[in-house]
């Protein structure tokens, strides 16, 4: 029992017969926000990611503009969330600071980690046209079913043709999902019941998200243009990632070496700044009008050569300082 007990905690490793060098039973640590927080920053939380260790974070997001590389939004969120929950507050902020220079936002790109339907259903109040794989669990047809809106329920087509009406709206940790389930006379003697329904089963169930039709008309749209749709993946995947990599790996968003949500988002905009402020140093060419009367060197001069060279270099920055400040 206390090896079945250990082997079901959230995070868990367990392999039975795992020992350390004094042959001890290694046994998982129960690591998660129910048992787990930082006395000194309360706001950070777990982060839970597929391939990567669990520890104390704060999840950053960022919006980049495909045409040039510019971050258009930054916020810094609770480690606990998921992606998907974070994207409303960052298209807010993308959509303010593109309207302060008179520029609109008309598509949006974004990786499987985003898709939701709470996010289909805000893009669509927003009209932005929003270029999100579906989520791994989405199916978009039942084999051997239809489902009909008019009567919500649905219908088998093969076998004794069970009926499958809508019977209440289960809540897990992430979605609210629809139960359907047809009743044990029309299937409990169905020929392909074992196959269908298991071994065990004498009832039908199907499940779906209440936000099912937006994951369809998404699927939809994917579907109709693919060409297009695979397009915006490799454009999403050259923009954002190349972005993420400079600021993790010279931007210093690794690490946050202050305490509390408000100075995380500060860390994270204060990265991000420095990253635009570099790019617009490289995207506008220095164009310096310096007039240096022409020296000639002799002798006699050589001693103030460095006097010379000081004031030039002097001239310069202050050329400099009044085209940029």
């Amino acid at each position: 029992m206390e090896k079945k007990t250990y082997n079901t905690q959230p995070g868990s490793d367990y392999k039975e017969g795992k020992l350390d060098k004094n042959g001890n039973e290694i046994r998982p640590k129960f690591l998660s926000n129910h048992t787990h927080y930082s006395p000194t920053d309360p706001d950070a939380k777990i982060s839970t990611k597929p391939g990567k260790s669990r520890q104390l974070n704060y999840n950053g997001q960022i919006g980049v503009d495909t045409s040039n590389h510019v971050i258009t939004g930054a916020t810094a969120d609770f480690a606990d969330k998921r992606d998907s929950q974070c994207l409303e507050k960052l298209t807010e902020q993308m959509i303010e600071n593109l309207a302060n220079n008179h520029i609109t936002m008309n598509e949006l790109l974004a990786d499987t980690g985003y898709s939701s339907g709470e996010v289909l259903q805000y893009l669509e109040e927003k009209g932005i046209n929003g270029w999100i794989p579906n989520f791994g669990q989405y199916k978009p047809e039942r084999e051997g079913f239809i489902f009909n809106e008019e009567e919500n329920r649905y219908e088998c087509q093969r076998g004794n043709r069970a009926i499958l009406p809508y019977k209440n709206t289960r809540t897990d940790r992430k979605h609210r999902m629809m139960i359907y389930r047809s009743s044990e006379k029309d299937c409990k003697n169905c020929p392909l019941r074992a196959e269908c329904c298991g071994q065990k089963s004498k009832f039908k169930k199907i499940s779906h998200s209440e936000y099912y039709e937006q994951y369809d008309r998404q699927h939809k749209k994917l579907t109709e243009n693919e060409r297009y749709a695979k397009k915006m993946v490799r454009k999403r995947s050259s923009t954002v990632e190349p972005v993420l990599g400079t600021l993790l790996n010279f931007g210093g968003m690794k690490k946050v070496y202050t305490r509390g949500i408000k100075q995380a988002q500060k860390h994270v905009l204060m990265a991000s700044l420095c990253y635009n402020l570099k790019k617009m140093m490289k995207s506008r060419p220095i164009k310096l009008q310096v007039q240096v009367n022409y020296l000639q060197i002799t002798k006699q001069m050589g001693e103030n050569i460095l006097f010379y060279i000081s004031n030039l270099i002097r001239l310069i920055f202050l050329q400099f300082k009044l085209q940029y400040f």
